[in-house]
């Protein structure tokens, strides 16, 4: 599987397909450029890609019909690719540099 196909299957930009009767949003020479943008990781581009799908799509046609929103869905599906940015914080009154393995130095107390 290539690249590009591992994104839009994480993405659903797939054509409208059965399984995935969404329109695509993005053409492939737009998700190439995405990729490359972000030197070809697959995961971040697609969290990326679902964060620009979710915009607000909630549309009432003149007749009353309503179509739902789909930004939640996209918005969910990003946060399971987002990398986990959390850490044990420091002191507030623990000043000293950081150490190369992330970990604060104490002084003396």
């Amino acid at each position: 599987m290539t690249n590009l196909e591992r994104l839009k299957l994480l993405t659903d930009e797939r054509d409208g397909t059965a399984d995935c009767p969404i329109p695509r949003m993005f053409t492939d020479e737009e998700l190439e450029a995405l990729l490359t943008l972000h030197d070809g990781q697959v995961e971040k581009c697609a969290y990326d890609v679902l964060l620009r799908k979710a915009e607000n799509t909630a549309i009432t046609l003149p007749n009353g019909i309503t179509l739902p929103d789909q930004s939640a869905h996209y918005l969910r599906r990003a946060a399971q690719l987002r990398p986990i940015r959390t850490r044990n914080a420091c002191r507030a009154d623990d000043l000293s540099p950081k150490q190369d393995d992330g970990e604060h130095t104490t002084t003396g107390g």
